[in-house]
C-alpha cells in the first residue's frame, strides 16, 4: 500500500486546480492502485487506431467506454460498449461513440473485460457535519433505483466492513442466494477497508464512486472510477465538537 503515492498525486493535482476538479479514468486509477485496490487493466486512448492498439495489449474481448469524466451515466448515453471481440469492433465501436457523443466524449477508455460476478458500489462522500464518509451498496445500473447502502464515518474497521457487507436487504446476493455461488466477500471487505483508509489519508477526496466494483468467486476488481478533489475545509465539520483541554 502506497499512501504516499496517493497523497503525492492528489496534492500535485490540487496545485495544477486548486478549486478542485474530476479525475480523468486512467488518473482515478492509478490513485486506487496507490493503496492496492484491484482495477481492470486500462488504457486510454485518444482515436480508434490507438483504442485498438490498448485492445491488441489487453487481449480481447475488451470494454470501450468514453473517457470524459463529465459523462456520469455512460450506459444511459451510449457511452460504453462491451465485449468487443476484435479489431474492427473497437474501431466500429469508437467511431459510433464518437458521432453519438462529439467533443464531448474525451477520447475513450479501453479495459479488459473481467469475470462475472455481483455489481457492487463502494465509495465517499464528504458530509458537511460528520466529514468523510465510507459507502457500500449493490451497484451497477440499479444503483439508484435500489438505494441500498450502508455508510460508517471514517476511519473504518474490520468489524465495520463485515457489518456494512452483511448489512444490505440484498446482502444475501453476496452469500450464496438460492444455490448460485458465494462471492469473496474478504476480497470485498478488504477494498472497503483501504478505500477508508484512503479516505482518511487523503481527505481531499471529496467524492469517490467505484461503480460497478464486480466481486465474484475469485476477487473483487474495479471496472469504472470516478473521483472528484476539492480542498478540504478548514476547521472540524459544523456538527463535531473538540473536547476542552483538560
Amino acid at each position: 500500500m502506497r499512501l504516499d503515492l496517493a497523497r503525492r498525486l492528489v496534492t500535485d493535482q490540487l496545485a495544477i486546480t486548486p478549486a478542485g476538479e474530476w479525475l480523468t479514468a486512467s488518473a482515478a486509477g492509478v490513485l486506487l492502485e496507490a493503496v492496492g485496490i484491484p482495477v481492470a487493466r486500462t488504457f486510454s486512448a485518444a482515436t480508434g487506431p490507438a483504442a485498438v492498439d490498448a485492445a491488441n495489449e489487453i487481449g480481447y474481448p475488451v470494454a470501450l467506454k468514453a473517457a470524459s469524466p463529465s459523462i456520469v451515466h455512460k450506459t444511459e448515453r451510449g457511452a460504453v460498449r462491451l465485449d468487443l471481440a476484435d479489431s474492427d469492433a473497437v474501431l466500429r465501436a469508437f467511431a459510433a461513440m464518437q458521432q453519438a457523443l462529439g467533443d464531448e466524449m474525451g477520447g475513450a477508455v479501453v479495459q479488459g473485460m473481467v469475470d462475472p460476478g455481483i455489481e457492487t458500489i463502494v465509495g465517499v462522500t464528504r458530509d458537511p457535519s460528520f466529514g468523510s464518509l465510507v459507502l457500500f451498496g449493490m451497484g451497477g445500473v440499479q444503483a439508484e433505483l435500489l438505494r441500498d447502502t450502508a455508510l460508517r464515518i471514517v476511519p473504518i474497521t474490520d468489524r465495520d466492513a463485515s457489518e456494512m457487507v452483511r448489512s444490505l436487504r440484498t446482502s444475501p446476493l453476496l452469500f450464496g442466494f438460492r444455490g448460485s455461488s458465494p462471492a469473496d466477500t474478504g476480497a470485498l471487505e478488504e477494498v472497503l477497508l483501504r478505500v477508508g483508509l484512503l479516505a482518511e489519508h487523503v481527505p481531499e477526496i471529496a467524492e469517490l464512486d467505484c461503480n460497478p466494483l464486480v466481486v465474484s468467486q475469485t476477487g473483487a476488481v474495479v471496472v469504472d472510477a470516478k473521483v472528484r478533489l476539492a480542498p478540504v475545509p478548514l476547521g472540524p465539520p459544523p456538527g463535531v465538537r473538540r473536547l476542552r483541554d483538560a
